[in-house]
């Protein structure tokens, strides 16, 4: 069934959204912008709600007036199209209004009063192009390349602008050893996949093995960590720091140099924890244990209990397991939160709010450009304050 309409915004996974007056659906369209004006066709892909359901651009008929032509060859709406950078199409300014978007609705939906907070515009890359030190490709011995939109398939690829020059570089190198025997997928997988970062060699090239995290953003990075070095120095009372997914002590470092008492650090891979331990880093104890297991912070509580600092940088999941949490930071007084999805965010600063933490700081940093991925830093106290309903 096909159907002409507006998409008049994007939503919160960043895919158009245009409603069909014939059903009274509203449509998700990838590779469409606010504005655009377009023929659509209904396709058959499963989403769990009647309000709601998937379509494709079959022609734009009258682009949006911030959509401009992407400078990626390989980014596409047809059905082995790469996906990965879906924001190419819009200009850059527009694109950071979108992020903004994402995190300010997310937290209105929750429940929270907008008008009583601040929410900054985004802070841009220094780079839209040749930022990114770590990238994930699939491979099928005959083709590598990332995920075509809402699909398993392969999206070929023979470069990708994106990538600062090592990852770039690696790239080259694979794309000219194609084909690859050794690289195809065993029976009833559809590829392997290869990670990589700007600090692999072509002979560390290996299927399958997760390379440790590392923010994908060097400049970014750098931005983030400056702001939790800016937000610790102006804190007079750190005293000591619980750190909640610590990773291989990106932020680690920043909160040792800081003039805190003491850090634990928490992690759940082992490796990443002994590349922390091997920084020395002094009045660090780095550990590993699973954050996500049922009653962790009971487990943790002895160590926890006195501490007066709590810096999180969670997966996109965000604190799922929040039982106990509050109950046993007995000491607890300033909470500073790193996160890179927005409606987790919002959930957790609303549980937050609902134990009397206020935000006092909140800055958005634009890591992936031309994704709708934005990173959200934030800073709460505890506060004295009427605490929100629900």
């Amino acid at each position: 069934m096909k159907f002409k309409g507006e998409v008049t915004h994007l939503s919160q996974k960043g895919l158009g959204v245009v409603r069909n007056d014939a059903d009274g659906i509203s449509y998700f369209v990838f590779g469409t912008w606010p504005g655009d004006w377009g023929e659509f066709e209904i396709i058959d892909r499963p989403l769990n709600n009647k309000k709601y359901g998937y379509a494709k651009l079959i022609q734009l008929i009258k682009a949006s007036g911030q959509r401009h032509q992407p400078e990626c060859a390989y980014l596409g709406i047809h059905d082995d199209a790469c996906s990965g950078c879906p924001w190419m199409i819009a200009d850059y300014e527009s694109q950071l209004e979108q992020k903004r978007n994402r995190l300010v609705y997310a937290m209105k939906r929750i429940g929270f009063d907008m008008a009583q907070l601040h929410v900054p515009s985004v802070q841009p890359s220094p780079e839209q192009f040749g930022y990114r030190n770590r990238f994930q490709v699939k491979t099928d011995g005959m083709k590598f390349g990332y995920v075509a939109e809402g699909s398993h398939r392969i999206a070929p690829i023979g470069d990708c602008i994106v990538l600062n020059g090592a990852c770039r570089s690696l790239l080259k190198a694979m794309l000219a050893s194609l084909p690859r025997e050794d690289w195809q997928p065993g029976a009833g997988f559809d590829w392997n996949f290869i990670d990589l970062d700007d600090e692999l060699s072509v002979e560390q090239i290996a299927l399958n093995q997760k390379r440790p995290f590392k923010q994908g953003n060097t400049a970014q990075n750098e931005r983030m960590k400056c702001w939790l070095r800016s937000r610790l120095n102006a804190n007079p009372r750190i005293g000591k720091v619980i750190e909640l997914f610590c990773g291989s002590g990106n932020f680690t470092e920043v909160i040792a140099d800081s003039h805190c008492s003491e850090v634990i650090a928490y992690e759940c891979g082992l490796d990443a924890i002994k590349q922390l331990r091997a920084k020395n880093l002094t009045k660090v104890d780095a550990r590993s244990i699973d954050l996500f297991k049922p009653y962790i912070w009971k487990i943790l509580k002895k160590s926890i209990a006195d501490a007066e600092t709590l810096v999180i940088d969670p997966p996109r999941a965000g604190l799922k397991n929040m039982k106990g949490f509050f109950e046993y930071f007995v000491s607890l007084r300033t909470i500073y939160y790193i996160s890179c999805d927005p409606e987790t965010f919002a959930r957790d600063a609303w549980a937050f709010a609902k134990k009397g933490w206020q935000l006092t700081d909140i800055q958005l940093v634009d890591l992936f450009p031309h994704t709708p991925h934005v990173e959200t830093l934030a800073e709460f106290k505890k506060s004295t304050l009427a605490i929100p309903n629900g």
